[in-house]
């Protein structure tokens, strides 16, 4: 099963749509693999992209005052360190697929299309305002 990715998902920031697309990209990439070598190094490269988006996503909710930062960026936080601690059990020869794929689909399903949708609808009163 895959995540698909929807022109709705955008939350209207061009860097961070083109960003929360490669996760998903990746997150795809995951689930349609089954060999080691390549899930070990989508893991990594799904942890330095959620990185990379989250710090950039968070930059843009503090120049926006955002006022769901401190909440949204917790769960930012709460993604990295489940996906990390994952990433470092494959490091030490352990790949929990099942888990990862959860927490990615979760991520996909959930976080984007309610939370990320927020952040999108408040940048656009900022942006009409």
């Amino acid at each position: 099963m895959t995540v698909e990715w929807q022109t709705t998902y955008k939350i209207g920031d061009a860097e961070v749509d083109t960003m929360q697309e490669k996760l998903f990209a990746l997150t795809n990439a995951f689930l349609a693999s089954d060999d080691l070598t390549v899930l070990r190094s989508t893991i990594v490269s799904l942890c330095k992209q959620a990185r990379a988006q989250f710090e950039l996503e968070e930059a843009l909710m503090r120049r926006l005052d955002y006022p769901e930062l401190a909440a949204h960026a917790a769960q930012h936080q709460t993604l990295l360190d489940r996906l990390i601690g994952r990433s470092m059990d494959v490091g030490k020869g352990y790949m929990n697929k099942p888990a990862i794929a959860a927490l990615m689909r979760d991520w996909c399903e959930r976080h984007v299309p309610e939370d990320d949708a927020r952040l999108g609808q408040f940048l656009a009163s900022r942006q009409t305002a």
